[in-house]
């Protein structure tokens, strides 16, 4: 499918710097958050799911985007657990992303 440029001259044009730093990419360490709402349905990526959760980090709130995982593993398969031990549940829920970069990639832990 072609790009309509005429839409997207419009789109970019009404862009917002403030609206580039809404997203949350978590870089190595430990991030002390708090979901400020429930798990949902994000834009796909590449033809894959995708979820989104608002979050506070410290006084910034951002949007975590990442993949609808099929391990209980995955980001999305954490923060499901994390929210069915917790009255299903997420949204006001304080949690720790600990993040590891191992040389080629992040590995994601979530800790209650």
């Amino acid at each position: 499918m072609s790009i309509n440029y005429e839409t997207e001259q419009k789109r970019l044009e009404n862009f917002k710097p403030e609206d580039a730093s809404l997203f949350w990419k978590p870089g190595a360490g430990q991030h002390k958050v708090k979901a400020l709402t429930e798990l949902e349905e994000a834009d796909p990526y590449e033809d894959k799911p995708q979820a989104k959760v608002r979050l506070l980090i410290g006084k910034e709130e951002k949007i975590w985007t990442f993949a609808i995982g099929k391990s209980p593993a995955s980001c999305y398969g954490q923060l499901v657990q994390l929210a069915s031990r917790n009255n299903n549940i997420l949204k006001d829920k304080e949690f720790t992303v600990v993040v590891v970069f191992d040389g080629s990639k992040n590995s994601y832990t979530i800790v209650a």
